[in-house]
């Protein structure tokens, strides 16, 4: 099998390909200078002035905003700088020079621009194991990400952070980068697809003890089975970070995703029956610049893919060093039988989405380099932050509203200290009981009017506590026991209704 079909760290098989030198007579004059920036960092009135100010400075026949490339889900202004005239590149780059001073003034001296590139010169872009990426961010001193790709939109997004000069010098390498190397017709008309695990190629390396390799090998079956080439390799042949011990090899499968996908889970399952003493784990080898990926903003990501796969315990066992192009780690597996091969197909695919720029989002709505979800998980903090404002304001006039009432009563009333003593005791024996739990945020806005509902039914005061994560809150419960047992119940069953969905 021809080692071009899989591209270990840049893109996969399926999206990979550029124009043949054939496409000549379709070669486009010029690129298409195209960007997008949030408007947290400018709005559009003071962005269409900035344009309008650069454009009558320099000879070029129109810098404009441009309402076709705004992108899904995210607030702010995409704009183009349009000349068909090769000869006036430079003065194109001078005007987006001048557009991010003008720009830095007016915001803080780091803010971040997206650069907006065709879809077929991604590949290139990225380039061999990334080295082209990383060149790019070791010269001009910015942070460069390619962005996942959206489903129906045209471009692909590059994320640009830093200084002006250094955003500037990164514009201009991508685009001199990319107008050397010429565009073709082919490269807009592209379109970033849903991985299909069936049509692209890939290469999937297991760490096993190698009497378990020797084992699987001698199953020639598999390969035959599943259309797939499989082998042994030892820990020299491959920079792994982690070492392995003497008795361990690695396991190589090379065939469509999919097929390596199902030759996993019979290759589990049949190690399961045939090496029922040996507790072995499964170890997936992955580049180490995919471990900060795969662990997702605050371990979001890694407890997403444990929890579709049941309750699998996942670790990846790195140093999460992002710069470590050409390296690799190990992530491993723990658990039952179908939660290992669950867990481990899922791995296997998520890398896979990796090397192809990131998942697609098919809904197209949202855009970020670690899922949709962080972004409504922020958006619901920030709802819940007002929330509790707001709460604990009324809660204070209340408590100050009942104190001046008490007082009242007791300087009408005067109780004996038998009396004083039984309504003491009265008061511990009815001493609400409090409890906390941790609740996914997700959860929370699937549930939310009905455990409100049974909150008041059940006479539980439900509040959400000061401690926040990435994607769950704790709730305090007040009550009594019984009561809040019910509630508690409540919301455990319906996150397993979820979760089984």
């Amino acid at each position: 099998m021809s080692k071009d079909l899989v591209d270990e760290q840049g893109l996969s098989a399926q999206t990979s390909r550029s124009s043949s030198p054939q496409d000549q007579s379709r070669r486009k004059k010029q690129l298409q200078i195209h960007f997008f920036i949030e408007q947290k960092y400018i709005k559009s009135e003071e962005l269409k002035k900035i344009l309008e100010d650069v454009n009558s400075q320099y000879d070029i026949k129109s810098i404009q905003m441009n309402r076709n490339n705004q992108i899904p889900g995210l607030e702010g202004s995409a704009f183009s700088i349009i000349d068909s005239d090769d000869s006036k590149l430079n003065s194109q780059l001078e005007a987006i020079n001048k557009i991010l001073q003008l720009i830095e003034q007016k915001k803080d001296s780091i803010f971040e621009m997206m650069m907006l590139i065709p879809e077929g010169t991604v590949s290139y872009l990225i380039g061999t194991s990334g080295k082209q990426i990383k060149n790019i961010q070791q010269e001009t001193k910015a942070d460069v990400v390619v962005n996942n790709a959206i489903n129906k939109f045209s471009l692909r997004s590059v994320k640009i952070s830093g200084q002006s000069n250094c955003i500037y010098n990164a514009i201009k390498l991508i685009t001199n980068k990319l107008h050397q190397r010429g565009i073709t017709e082919d490269d807009y008309i592209k379109r970033a697809e849903p991985l299909d695990p069936g049509k692209v190629v890939t290469k999937v390396q297991l760490v096993f003890m190698d009497v378990i390799v020797d084992y699987i090998l001698k199953n020639k079956d598999l390969e035959k089975k599943y259309q797939l080439k499989m082998k042994a390799k030892s820990s020299n042949e491959i920079p792994i970070k982690n070492k392995l011990k003497k008795d361990e090899e690695i396991l190589q499968l090379v065939g469509t995703l999919k097929n390596v996908q199902e030759a996993i889970k019979s290759i589990i399952r049949r190690i399961s029956q045939q090496f029922k003493r040996i507790d072995f784990d499964v170890r997936v080898v992955m580049p180490s610049n995919f471990a900060s990926k795969l662990i997702g903003a605050k371990g979001c990501q890694i407890k997403e893919l444990a929890n579709k796969a049941k309750g699998a315990q996942i670790k990846v066992m790195s140093d999460k060093d992002d710069t470590d192009i050409g390296q690799y780690c190990l992530v491993q597996v723990i658990g039952s039988v179908d939660h290992k091969l669950e867990a481990t197909v899922l791995i296997l695919e998520q890398i896979e989405c990796f090397k192809n720029g990131g998942p697609i989002l098919e809904s197209g709505k949202y855009i970020n380099e670690n899922f949709a979800q962080q972004y409504k998980n922020s958006v619901s903090i920030q709802d819940m932050k007002f929330k509790r404002q707001k709460s604990s304001s009324s809660s204070s006039i209340r408590r100050e509203r009942s104190r001046s009432e008490s007082n009242k009563r007791h300087k009408k009333q005067k109780k004996s200290r038998s009396t004083r003593k039984s309504s003491s005791k009265r008061k511990i024996k009815q001493k609400s009981f409090q409890t906390k739990i941790v609740v996914p945020i997700y959860l929370i806005e699937e549930i939310e009017k009905k455990l409100n509902h049974i909150g008041k039914e059940e006479g539980v005061h439900i509040q959400a506590g000061s401690r926040e994560f990435r994607d769950e809150f704790v709730l305090k419960l007040r009550g009594d026991m019984k009561s809040c047992l019910t509630v508690i119940q409540y919301i455990l069953s319906e996150q397993c209704k979820l979760q089984r969905r």
